[in-house]
């Protein structure tokens, strides 16, 4: 059996851990995102429409920055892209910041939803993000 180039089998490893990285932050954010429908489908039937998609509305403020956020973090890999990597990160980060910023802005002044039913679909998404990978760290 001919082996591969180091060079080669360096860049295989580095791709296999980037993929590695992609798949677990897409867990994490379909798992936040079916975590809010259901938080909000169980508020709409117990009170309100109004109130389900106040949840839903604070919920989407987390969970599209973080999906954004997760799109430009991973768009490099690699040792010797290891400044690039960095630089992706503290971007998507930054980027990740303004936007639930401006996205919590909108949905608290453009909409009548009550604050107290935004807040709670933020913060329940906000915690998936840190328990979902706690859940998923055998299977990656």
């Amino acid at each position: 059996m001919q082996q591969e180039p180091p060079v080669k089998r360096f860049y295989i490893v580095t791709q296999a851990l980037n993929a590695v990285g992609k798949q677990l932050a897409g867990k994490i954010v379909a798992t936040q995102f079916l975590v809010l429908l259901v938080a909000s489908l169980v508020t709409i039937t117990i009170s309100s429409l109004q109130s389900g998609l106040g949840i839903l509305s604070g919920g989407l403020s987390a969970v599209i920055p973080n999906a954004l956020f997760a799109v430009i973090a991973f768009r490099h890999a690699g040792a010797r892209a290891n400044k690039k990597v960095v630089q992706s990160f503290f971007v998507g980060e930054g980027v990740k910041l303004i936007l639930t910023a401006v996205l919590l802005v909108l949905a608290l002044l453009v909409t009548n939803f009550n604050p107290v039913w935004l807040l709670t679909g933020f913060v329940i998404t906000v915690i998936m993000q840190w328990i979902a990978p706690i859940l998923f760290l055998k299977s990656t």
